[in-house]
C-alpha cells in the first residue's frame, strides 16, 4: 500500500456531484480514502481569477501497491467526463518541495504555436499547421516534421521573428506562476521545439533562468531564412536531455522537477519529471499522461504543488 494525494479540480458547480462518484471509485477500487483539504473554492461572483467559480481539494488516499496506473486511468476517464480534473500524485516529501520547472513554450507557456504564425505571414500556413498538428499528436516524428515545415519557410524574410514576436499571447496565469514560483525559490526554464529568438523573448518575459529551442539557419546577407536548422534538434527526447542537463546544473533530482506541455514531443520530459503536467494537452498526450490539467489558466499548476488559495496570494503580493 502507498500513499497518493488527489487533487480534484473544476466548477464549484460541478464537485459536490463528482465527489460522491469519486468516492465510489475508490471503494470500487478497494482504496482507502483519508482527509480532505479544500485549497480553493470559488464562487462565480469572486472577482480573483484564480477562484473564478473553480474548486480545488486535495484527498489523502491509500492505493494498493500496483494499482496506480489503472486507478489514474478510471479516474481521468470519469473526471473528464464530468468536466473536471483529477490529478493523483505519490504524496511524498518531494511533491511540495519541488524546486525545478521546465515548460514548453508554444501552446503552453503562449497561446500561439510560433512556426504557425511565421508561416501565416508567408502564405504558407494551411501547409505548416496541418503538420504540426500531426506533429503534436505523435503521428508524425517531430524530426521529420520539422525539417518539412522549416523548408516551407525558405525565403521568408527574418524579420517575420519580430512580427511574430509582437503577436505573442502569454497564456492566462503564466506571469502569477513564474512569481509564484521564483519566490519559492525555483529555477525555471524553457525547453521549446520552436525556435531560439522567440525562446529567448519568453525567456525575458517572464524571468526565466534557461532557454533552448531550435536555431534557424539564415542567408549569408541575414535577411532571409535558408529553410533549414542548425545545431542539434529539439525533439522529445533532446527536451529530457536538456531537463536532466539542467537538473544536475541546479543539483535537483528528477522528483524535485516540475514539467509541463502540451504535445506529443513533451512526454519523454513529463515521464522523467517528478510531476509532468499535460496542460489543455493533445488527446494522445492526455492518454499517456499520468497528470492532465484542462484549465484555461496556468496558476493552478500551484494547487498541484499543494498550495491554498492564500498561499498563493501570499506569493503573488
Amino acid at each position: 500500500m502507498s500513499n497518493y494525494i488527489a487533487t480534484i479540480i473544476g466548477p464549484v458547480s460541478l464537485s459536490t456531484a463528482f465527489d460522491a462518484q469519486f468516492h465510489s471509485l475508490c471503494i470500487e477500487s478497494q482504496i482507502a480514502i483519508g482527509p480532505a483539504t479544500v485549497l480553493v473554492h470559488g464562487t462565480e461572483s469572486d472577482p480573483s481569477p484564480l477562484l473564478n467559480g473553480i474548486k480545488v481539494t486535495e484527498i489523502q488516499l491509500t492505493i494498493p501497491t500496483g494499482s496506480e496506473s489503472q486507478f489514474r486511468r478510471v479516474v481521468f476517464d470519469a473526471s473528464a467526463k464530468a468536466g473536471l480534473n483529477v490529478a493523483v500524485q505519490q504524496n511524498s516529501i518531494y511533491r511540495r518541495h519541488k524546486r525545478l520547472a521546465v515548460f514548453d513554450m508554444d501552446s503552453t507557456l503562449i497561446q500561439q504555436e510560433v512556426i504557425d504564425e511565421i508561416a501565416r505571414s508567408c502564405g504558407v500556413v494551411d501547409q505548416v499547421a496541418k503538420i504540426t498538428e500531426a506533429a503534436m499528436n505523435g503521428e508524425l516524428d517531430f524530426k521529420e516534421s520539422l525539417a518539412k515545415r522549416v523548408g516551407l519557410l525558405k525565403g521568408t524574410p527574418v524579420s517575420v521573428l519580430d512580427t511574430v514576436r509582437d503577436k505573442i499571447t502569454f497564456t492566462p496565469g503564466v506571469r502569477e506562476l513564474c512569481k509564484a514560483l521564483k519566490k519559492l525559490g525555483f529555477t525555471l526554464a524553457v525547453i521549446s521545439g520552436g525556435f531560439l529568438p522567440l525562446a529567448k523573448y519568453v525567456k525575458n518575459e517572464l524571468g526565466l533562468d534557461y532557454a533552448y529551442a531550435n536555431q534557424l539557419e539564415v542567408s549569408a546577407d541575414g535577411k532571409t531564412l535558408e529553410g533549414r536548422t542548425f545545431g542539434p534538434i529539439v525533439d522529445g527526447t533532446r527536451k529530457a536531455e536538456l531537463l536532466d542537463v539542467i537538473a544536475q546544473t541546479v543539483n535537483v533530482n528528477a522528483n524535485q522537477v516540475l514539467a509541463v506541455g502540451d504535445g506529443a514531443n513533451d512526454l519523454p520530459m513529463l515521464g522523467v519529471a517528478g510531476l509532468g503536467v499535460a496542460f489543455n494537452a493533445k488527446p494522445r498526450v492526455q492518454e499517456q499522461a499520468e497528470v492532465c490539467l484542462n484549465q484555461p489558466s496556468l496558476i493552478y499548476v500551484l494547487t498541484l504543488l499543494g498550495l491554498s488559495f492564500s498561499e498563493i496570494q501570499e506569493l503573488l503580493q
